[in-house]
C-alpha cells in the first residue's frame, strides 16, 4: 500500500495544530467501537482512552479518521471520574470559549475538550490533561451503508500509526442470525480499514431514490441508486454461434471457441442452437437448429474436414448468414460472434434485419485472444456488429463468466438528468449488487423530476428517480465527507451547502464544533506547555508532487521489409503460367493477418477468367512461417510472363 495517504494525514495534523501552540505528545491506550445498523445507516459509538505520560498538565491534540462518509452527532468526555456531555456550537464560538478557558486563572485545573471537523476526520483538543493520567472520549458517528457485489457494508478506519492500538470492533447483526463478515480492506485513499458486510436485501431491478432540499434559488439533492437482479435468462431462446474458422485462430483456437459455446449453452439448457463458421465465406455447421441437450453428440458427428481452418476472416458474411438463420423462427434470440479480431480492413458492421432488430434479440462479441494481447482487434469491433442492434462485447479475460452474454447484468454510461434533459451527474457503470450515492447540487434551478439513464447492452434505457420524502427529511443528516459511489473518488457538496447541512443536521463540520466543559472548569494556574500567543510552530517534512509519464503502446504493425513481397511473388508466379491469358503482366494485392490471407484483389488481368483464376490461386496460398507473427500486412506484387 502506498505511504502517501499516511504522510498526507500526518502533515494535515501538523497543520491543524495551528500557529501559537505547541502540543504535547499523547498516547492512545484503548480504542473500542460499538456498531449497529439501523435502516440505511451504520451507527458507531467510539470510545478512545488517551494518556498523558508527562509529570505536568499538558495540552494534547489528536486526529481521528472517521468511517467513510461519517458525520459526528454526539460527543462526551470522561475525566477525573466524571462524564461531561459536549455542547454543539458554531465553530467560532466553540473556539472562543476554549481559548478563554486556556488563560491563566485561579480555578483548579479540570480537563476540557473540543472536537472540530475537517472533512474525513475530526481533531480532538484536550486542555489540562492530568499528569500521568488518562481520559476517555466518546463520540457518535453516523454513515450511510454501501452496497456492492450483492452485499451491504460499512467500513471503519484503522490507525495511521502502528503504535496506536487497533480498534476492538463489535457489531450488532442487522437482523437475528445474519451472517456477518468483518475483514481487513483498503479505502479509496489507500488507508487500511475494517469492513463489515452482510448479504444485501433481495432487490429486483434498480432502486433509484433522491432527497431534495431547498438551496438558494435551486436545490441540493442526494441521489441513492442500488441495483438488484436486472433481468432473467430467456426461455427457449434461439442461439446462433458465429465461429471464426480462419487460419489465424488455428485448430486450437477453433476448438476453444466450440468449448466456450458449450459453456454458454449450460446457461440456456432449453435453447436451440446453430453454428455458422466463417472463413472467406460462411456456412452452417448443422444445417438446422438442434436442442442444446444434443450439442455434444451433434458436434461429434461433424466430419473433421468441415472444421479445418482456412484463409479469410469475413465476419460480416457470418453475421449475414446468422441473420438468415434467425429468420426461420420467432422468440428471444442471441447471436454470439467469436473471433480473434484479425479481420480484413474492409470489415464493416452489417445492416440490421428484422430478426436482429427485435427487442428480445442481442448480438454479442467475444474476442478470442489467440496470440497474447500484442495484436489489437479490428477497430470496428468496438461498436455494434449489426448496426442498431443491442449487444455486449466481452474481452478475453472475462470469458469464464458468460452470463453477461445471456442476460443484461449491468448498465453502462449511467447518468442522471433533470426534467429538461440536463445531465446533472455522470455515474459510470452499474452492475448487479452495486450502488451509487452522490450529491446533485443545482443552486440556480429547482429540481422537481429526475431520470436515470444508461446503456443496457449498448442500447438506451432509463427509469424515473423517486423523490423520496423520507430521504428528503433525512438529507441534513446524510453523510457528506466522501463520495461513496462504488468506493472510488472523492466528492462533497459545496462548502456553503455543508454549512447549511451541518447547521440543520446537528453534526460536526468546519462550521460547527463540540465543546465539553466539566462543572467548575475555568482559567487555572496549571503549568502547561502552551506557548505564548504569537509564537508560530512549523511543519516538518514535505510532499513533492509531479506527473509520471508512461509510454502507451499503439497498434503494432508488421515491419516493412521487401522479403514479404518477394516471397508472395515467388508463391504466385506459377499461377500466371497456369491461368489462361498468357503474355500479360498483372498486379495482385494481398492483405494478410499473420499467416492468413484475408483479402485478394487482381488488377490488369487480360480477362475476367484470368483474374478469377489468379484470385483463387492467391486465396489457396499457404503462407510460410515468415508470415506467422500475427501482424497485419498489405502487399502489391507484379506478376510478369
Amino acid at each position: 500500500m502506498s505511504h502517501f495517504p499516511r504522510l498526507l494525514a500526518t502533515c494535515l495534523l501538523l497543520l491543524l495544530s495551528g500557529p501559537g501552540t505547541a502540543l504535547a505528545e499523547g498516547v492512545e491506550v484503548d480504542h473500542r467501537v460499538e456498531a449497529r445498523v439501523e435502516g440505511d445507516h451504520g451507527h458507531f459509538t467510539v470510545y478512545r482512552t488517551l494518556r498523558n505520560p508527562d509529570p505536568r498538565y499538558v495540552e494534547q491534540s489528536h486526529w481521528f479518521q472517521l468511517p467513510q462518509g461519517g458525520t459526528v452527532h454526539g460527543f462526551a468526555l470522561q475525566a477525573q471520574g466524571q462524564w461531561t456531555e459536549g455542547l454543539l456550537l458554531a465553530a467560532p464560538e466553540a473556539e472562543r470559549r476554549y481559548e478563554a478557558l486556556r488563560r491563566k486563572g485561579t480555578a483548579a485545573p479540570r480537563t476540557l475538550a473540543s472536537l472540530s471537523g475537517y472533512g474525513e476526520g475530526v481533531e480532538l483538543k484536550l486542555w489540562n490533561m492530568p499528569p500521568r493520567g488518562s481520559v476517555t472520549v466518546r463520540y457518535d458517528v453516523r454513515s450511510r451503508l454501501m452496497h456492492a457485489r450483492g452485499r451491504s457494508s460499512f467500513t471503519y478506519p484503522l490507525p495511521l500509526s502502528e503504535q496506536d492500538p487497533r480498534p476492538t470492533l463489535t457489531v450488532a447483526p442487522p437482523s437475528p442470525g445474519e451472517e456477518l463478515r468483518i475483514e481487513p480492506g483498503e479505502s479509496p485513499r489507500g488507508l487500511d480499514i475494517l469492513e463489515a458486510s452482510w448479504k444485501a436485501e433481495p432487490l429486483d431491478g434498480i432502486d433509484a431514490r433522491a432527497g431534495l432540499a431547498p438551496w438558494g434559488t435551486g436545490t441540493l439533492g442526494f441521489l441513492q441508486v442500488r441495483a438488484g437482479r436486472l433481468s432473467e435468462a430467456p426461455a427457449r431462446a434461439r442461439v446462433v454461434f458465429v465461429v471464426d474458422a480462419s487460419r489465424s485462430v488455428a485448430a486450437r483456437g477453433l476448438t476453444r471457441q466450440l468449448s466456450i459455446a458449450a459453456d454458454y449453452l449450460q446457461l440456456l439448457p432449453d435453447a436451440v442452437v446453430e453454428v455458422v463458421l466463417f472463413r472467406r465465406s460462411a456456412e452452417r455447421l448443422f444445417g438446422r437448429f438442434i436442442p442444446a441437450s444434443e450439442w455434444k453428440a451433434a458436434l461429434a458427428a461433424v466430419p473433421a474436414a468441415r472444421l479445418e481452418t482456412g484463409n479469410g476472416s469475413h465476419l460480416d458474411e457470418g453475421l449475414r448468414l446468422a441473420q438468415q438463420v434467425l429468420s426461420e423462427g420467432s422468440g428471444p434470440a442471441r447471436i454470439l460472434a467469436l473471433t480473434d479480431g484479425q479481420l480484413r480492413r474492409a470489415f464493416e458492421p452489417v445492416p440490421p434485419a428484422p430478426s436482429t432488430s427485435a427487442p428480445e434479440t442481442a448480438v454479442h462479441l467475444l474476442w478470442i485472444s489467440n496470440r497474447g494481447n500484442y495484436v489489437p482487434p479490428h477497430e470496428k469491433l468496438s461498436g455494434p456488429l449489426v448496426r442498431e442492434s443491442c449487444g455486449w462485447r466481452l474481452p478475453p479475460h472475462e470469458e469464464k463468466n458468460l452470463e453477461p452474454l445471456v442476460r443484461p447484468v449491468r448498465w453502462e454510461q449511467v447518468h442522471v438528468e433533470d426534467e429538461q434533459g440536463t445531465r446533472l451527474k455522470e455515474l459510470g457503470a452499474l452492475g448487479e449488487g452495486d450502488a451509487f450515492q452522490t450529491w446533485l447540487p443545482s443552486p440556480e434551478t429547482p429540481l422537481r423530476q429526475l431520470v436515470l439513464r444508461g446503456l443496457r447492452w449498448g442500447c438506451p434505457s432509463s427509469i424515473p428517480v423517486e423523490i423520496a420524502p423520507a430521504l428528503s427529511e433525512d438529507l441534513a443528516r446524510t453523510a457528506y465527507a466522501w463520495n461513496i459511489s462504488r468506493r472510488y473518488g472523492d466528492e462533497s457538496p459545496p462548502s456553503e451547502a455543508i454549512t447549511l447541512l451541518a447547521k440543520t443536521g446537528n453534526w460536526v463540520s468546519p462550521a460547527r464544533s463540540f465543546l465539553a466543559v466539566p462543572p467548575g472548569a475555568g482559567p487555572s494556574s496549571a503549568r502547561t506547555r502552551a506557548l505564548p500567543d504569537g509564537v508560530s510552530g512549523g511543519v516538518v517534512g514535505g510532499i513533492v508532487g509531479g506527473t509520471i509519464l508512461c509510454p502507451v503502446a499503439g497498434p503494432r504493425q508488421r515491419a516493412d521489409s521487401p522479403k514479404f513481397g518477394e516471397e508472395l511473388t515467388r508463391l504466385l508466379q506459377p499461377a500466371l503460367s497456369a491461368c489462361p491469358g498468357q503474355g500479360t503482366s498483372l498486379q495482385v494485392q494481398v492483405e494478410t493477418t499473420g499467416n492468413e490471407v484475408v483479402e485478394v484483389e487482381v488488377r490488369g488481368a487480360a480477362s475476367q477468367t484470368q483474374a478469377a483464376c489468379v484470385r483463387e490461386a492467391a486465396w489457396a496460398l499457404t503462407l510460410p512461417p515468415l508470415f506467422d507473427d500475427g501482424f497485419p500486412g498489405s502487399y502489391t506484387v507484379t506478376l510478369s510472363p
